[in-house]
């Protein structure tokens, strides 16, 4: 069981600082960017329902819960762009 949660750990950590964000349709990826800089992780907790990513849930989570000291605020509008642009140009993170 530990070994499971070691990876999904890992698995959270590399999405993150990769900008790794799930695949939504063009439609999708517009909707879910402007609710992230509205509301900010619920689009990115929407696009991990859709993707069925059980990371990019946490990331929607971890987004909403930090947006009060601006920086889950911030990371929901820029992971936001990213779901945008993967729906539109095939982004494919940030590459580190």
């Amino acid at each position: 069981a530990m070994d499971g949660v070691q990876s999904f750990f890992g698995s959270l950590w590399e999405e993150i600082k990769t900008g790794t964000v799930p695949v939504v349709d063009k439609n999708w990826g517009i909707v879910l960017f402007i609710v992230n800089i509205f509301l900010p992780g619920v689009g990115t907790f929407i696009a991990g329902l859709k993707g069925e990513k059980n990371t990019t849930l946490v990331v929607g989570v971890l987004q909403f819960l930090l947006a009060f000291l601006l920086i889950g605020w911030i990371w929901s509008i820029v992971w936001g762009y990213f779901i945008y642009k993967k729906s539109t140009e095939g982004y494919t993170g940030l590459g580190i």
